[in-house]
């Protein structure tokens, strides 16, 4: 995995009357065994739990076994050599938030299912991270084999925003730090757009996304990352 920061010199269509704290990342994946073999140790890795108050530990327990055996035993022994929208969307999400632990210091939130009474299949934000400067970023992922859909992840922010990224914090608060938390309480918080790249150019690509109708109400936030994620 390669990770390139784009410059925000080179993007035209960059808002200039905005606040909002605006980074642009191309990963680029040319084997996804190795890839694979990280999502599974990362999501099967449950030392995060030991962390927890007490009451949290059996919640979180218990939601979390059945995610990873449902992820490891249908999903990731399931892939071969075609890779399919079930484990795309997995490589996405992981590489994204990786990505931002790397290149920005986040620090990392468990995969949003383990979290959740959802066995499989996740209704709202699919990864989260919590920013250098304390902001709670929630992140989206989408994946398509050939194509690039960066205006489906950004208008599921959109729909989102001061809905199901409220509706989340109760499974989100036990990783939040004080600072975390009262910059969530005063609706200050970032978003993450990640989404497959399949196209000549990045740059258009980027462009493109941060044009569109979705970004006027995402940029009103403290952070956003649209990371493009390529299967070479």
């Amino acid at each position: 995995m390669t990770i390139d920061h784009i410059d925000n010199k080179i993007l035209e269509k960059l808002p200039s009357d905005s606040s909002c704290n605006i980074h642009c990342l191309h990963i680029k994946i040319n084997d996804i065994k190795p890839i694979i073999k990280e999502i599974e140790a990362d999501i099967s890795d449950t030392s995060w739990i030991n962390d927890l108050d007490e009451l949290s530990k059996k919640v979180f327990k218990a939601n979390a076994e059945k995610t990873i055996n449902k992820i490891v035993n249908d999903i990731i022994a399931k892939v071969d050599s075609n890779i399919n929208t079930d484990i795309g969307e997995y490589i996405v999400s992981y590489s994204a938030q990786h990505s931002l632990e790397i290149n920005f210091s986040h620090k990392k939130i468990p995969l949003a299912e383990l979290l959740k009474e959802k066995i499989s299949g996740n209704p709202g934000f699919d990864f989260h991270s919590i920013s250098s400067t304390n902001y709670l970023i929630f992140g989206e992922a989408k994946f398509s084999i050939d194509s690039t859909p960066r205006s489906d992840a950004l208008e599921q922010i959109e729909k989102f925003i001061g809905d199901k990224d409220n509706g989340e914090l109760f499974w989100l608060q036990p990783f939040l730090d004080e600072q975390t938390k009262t910059n969530i309480i005063n609706d200050e918080k970032g978003y993450a757009a990640a989404f497959s790249f399949n196209g000549n150019s990045i740059i258009k690509i980027l462009n493109n996304a941060l044009e569109s109708s979705p970004i006027k109400k995402i940029i009103q936030n403290k952070e956003l990352y649209l990371i493009a994620v390529e299967l070479c």
